[in-house]
């Protein structure tokens, strides 16, 4: 799969969707949703292959998996809230797409928080 098949497709879908809004804007709205998806279909073996190299690199450094696997954890924290907000963004309901964000931010967040306590740890070991 190329990134000229993906595009193909982005464009495909604006045009049906920017055709469709007019006559029926729920349904414009399926069409960017089926888009998106099919999008992200298309990528997934890409991103499968990408997060098996990761967890690789994870598990050629010792003692540093635990931090690959937040790692991987706040990635893709990060991709579902901004395709979320970007749906909800897409259907007119910024408020909902703020929130998204949000949400996102605090997970993330404390998903974090174990290595923010391992830096304390290590700053305040190094302290006389």
């Amino acid at each position: 799969m190329s990134v000229f098949q993906v595009v193909i497709v982005g464009v495909i879908g604006v045009m049906l969707a920017v055709l469709l809004k007019n006559y029926n804007p729920a349904l414009a709205l399926l069409t960017s949703l089926a888009t998106g998806l099919i999008i992200f279909l298309m990528v997934l073996p890409m991103l499968a292959e990408a997060i098996g190299f990761v967890r690789h690199l994870g598990d050629m450094a010792d003692g540093l998996g635990a931090y690959v696997s937040l790692a991987l954890r706040v990635i893709g924290v990060a991709y579902i809230v901004e395709i979320g907000g970007s749906v909800a963004t897409d259907a007119g309901e910024s408020a909902i797409a703020a929130k998204i964000d949000l949400a996102g931010r605090l997970i993330i967040l404390v998903l974090a928080m174990p290595v923010l306590v391992d830096i304390v740890r290590v700053v305040t070991g190094l302290l006389p």
